[in-house]
C-alpha cells in the first residue's frame, strides 16, 4: 500500500502538467528541435504530427521509446510505417502509439492511438509543391478497474514547398472534437499548428511554429537540424508552455537510421528518447 501511494505521489506531478492523449511528441527528431516539426515532417512518423509530409517517404519504418521523465513506470512506445504508392496516388502510412503507466507488473493506465492515414499531391510545378494529408484514429482509453473507451478522430494537415527552402505547413489534431466518456465526458485534446521551415545552406534546416490547444495556453517552439558529416546530423530546439530544452541527433548507417533526443523539462526530470527506423527503398 505504502508503495502504491509512493508512486501515485511520482504520478500526480505529471497528471496536472498532461491531458489524456496529450501532444507526447512521439519522435525523437521532433523532440530534438524542440517540437517545430510541423513543416519539416519526412519519415513515417509524419502521421502523427502532418499527414502531409508523409508525402516525403517512399517505403520506411520508425520504432520509438521513451520512459517519460526518466520514470521506469511511464513508457512511451510508437511504431509507424510509410509506403508510397504507384501512379501518384499517394502514399498510405499506419502508426500505434502506445503510453503505459505501470506499477509491480499491474497496468493502471494506457493511452493507445491506432492510425490510418493518406498524403497526396495537389500541385506540383518547378518551383513548388503543395501536398495535402489526413489521418484517421481510434482512441483506446484503459484503467485498471473500469471499463474500456474508444472514441474516433481525424486530423488534417497541408505542406506547401517553395523553391525547395521554404516550407509552409498547418496541421489540426482532432477536428471533430472527439470526445469520451458518458456521463463524465472527457474532451480529447485539439489542436493547431502553423510551422515554417527555411534551409539557408545546404543540409541546414531551420524551423519554427506556434501551436495552439484549443482549451490551454498557446505553444511557441523552434529548432535548428545540421548534417555535419555524411552519417551524423544534430539537432537543437527550444519550447514555450510548457517551457524545455532540447537536443539530439541522428546516425545514418546505410538505409538504417539510430535517433536520440534528450528533453530538458524546468520542473520534471528530463526525458530520453529513441528511435530506430530504416528505409525499404
Amino acid at each position: 500500500m505504502k508503495k502504491l501511494l509512493f508512486v501515485c505521489l511520482l504520478i500526480i506531478p505529471s497528471v496536472l502538467l498532461l491531458a489524456v492523449f496529450d501532444d507526447y511528441q512521439p519522435s525523437a527528431i521532433a523532440r530534438g528541435m524542440g517540437g517545430a516539426y510541423t513543416a519539416v515532417s519526412k519519415d513515417a512518423n509524419a502521421i502523427f504530427f502532418n499527414p502531409a509530409g508523409l508525402i516525403n517517404t517512399t517505403f520506411s519504418a520508425k520504432l520509438s521509446f521513451s520512459q517519460l521523465y526518466n520514470q521506469d513506470f511511464s513508457e512511451l512506445k510508437t511504431v509507424a510505417l510509410g509506403y508510397k504508392l504507384p501512379k501518384n496516388l499517394g502514399t498510405v502510412a499506419i502508426g500505434a502509439r502506445a503510453m503505459d503507466v505501470d506499477f509491480e507488473d499491474v497496468n493502471l493506465m494506457s493511452e493507445q492511438v491506432y492510425s490510418l492515414a493518406h498524403s497526396f499531391i495537389l500541385l506540383e510545378d518547378i518551383h513548388s509543391r503543395i501536398s495535402f494529408g489526413y489521418t484517421g484514429n481510434l482512441y483506446l482509453l484503459s484503467m485498471d478497474g473500469e471499463d474500456d473507451d474508444t472514441a474516433l478522430g481525424i486530423d488534417l494537415g497541408a505542406l506547401a514547398v517553395l523553391h525547395s527552402r521554404t516550407h509552409i505547413a498547418f496541421a489540426v489534431t482532432n477536428i471533430n472534437k472527439a470526445t469520451m466518456g458518458d456521463e463524465n465526458q472527457i474532451d480529447l485534446p485539439s489542436k493547431l499548428a502553423l510551422g515554417i521551415a527555411y534551409i539557408p545552406y545546404e543540409k541546414v534546416t531551420t524551423s519554427i511554429e506556434v501551436k495552439k490547444d484549443f482549451a490551454k495556453e498557446t505553444e511557441f517552439m523552434g529548432g535548428v537540424e545540421a548534417h555535419l558529416l555524411e552519417p551524423l546530423a544534430i539537432r537543437f530546439g527550444v519550447h514555450q508552455n510548457p517551457a524545455t530544452y532540447n537536443a539530439g541527433l541522428s546516425i545514418y548507417i546505410q538505409n538504417l537510421e539510430v535517433d536520440y533526443s534528450f528533453t530538458y523539462h524546468s520542473v520534471l526530470p528530463g526525458t530520453h528518447y529513441f528511435s530506430l527506423g530504416y528505409k525499404f527503398k
